[in-house]
């Protein structure tokens, strides 16, 4: 009988340490849940900001374009954008 308690003692034992890894891996877990919510967020960010300073940079470009070509050559470059953005129109509508 008293290998029955001591065996019973030793799951008691077991089972309460099993109890407390699973809570610590429960707690982990949502550490890490949050970790990544916060991760996605500034990852949002970061790529808004690099759109934004791509956008900057194509700015730039076509200014500076502007300065060193022609009043010809920047008709016939703003005419190509136009009709690129009409082709874009045109696909969302259609």
């Amino acid at each position: 009988m008293k290998d029955l308690s001591e065996l019973v003692s030793s799951l008691r034992k077991k089972a309460g340490k099993l109890v407390e890894k699973h809570d610590l891996l429960i707690q982990k877990n949502d550490k890490l849940s949050e970790d990544l919510v916060q991760l996605k967020e500034e990852l949002a960010d970061k790529n808004q900001q690099l759109n934004a300073v791509n956008d900057k940079i194509k700015l730039l470009k076509i200014a500076g374009s502007v300065d060193s070509e022609s009043t010809k050559d920047v008709k016939l470059k703003i005419n190509e954008m136009v009709r690129e953005i009409d082709k874009c129109i045109a696909q969302i509508s259609g």
